[in-house]
């Protein structure tokens, strides 16, 4: 929804999140779905790479 086109039910001073930040279990789903982005950008980084280094080994 997009409070700037449609009415907001919520105040924009409320915070939206509820979620205590010192759960051991918000941490520990954090953590995975931090290591499951980084594991997702390092293997699309290592494939924009391959064909440079193809490339390379042509030349030579």
């Amino acid at each position: 929804m997009d409070c700037r086109n449609q009415g907001c039910t919520q105040p924009p001073d409320e915070d939206i999140m509820d979620i205590p930040l010192d759960d051991p279990a918000a941490n520990k789903a954090a953590a995975k779905i931090q290591a499951g982005f980084r594991g997702h950008m390092t293997r699309k980084k290592m494939k924009d790479e391959k064909p440079r280094e193809e490339k390379q080994r042509e030349r030579k």
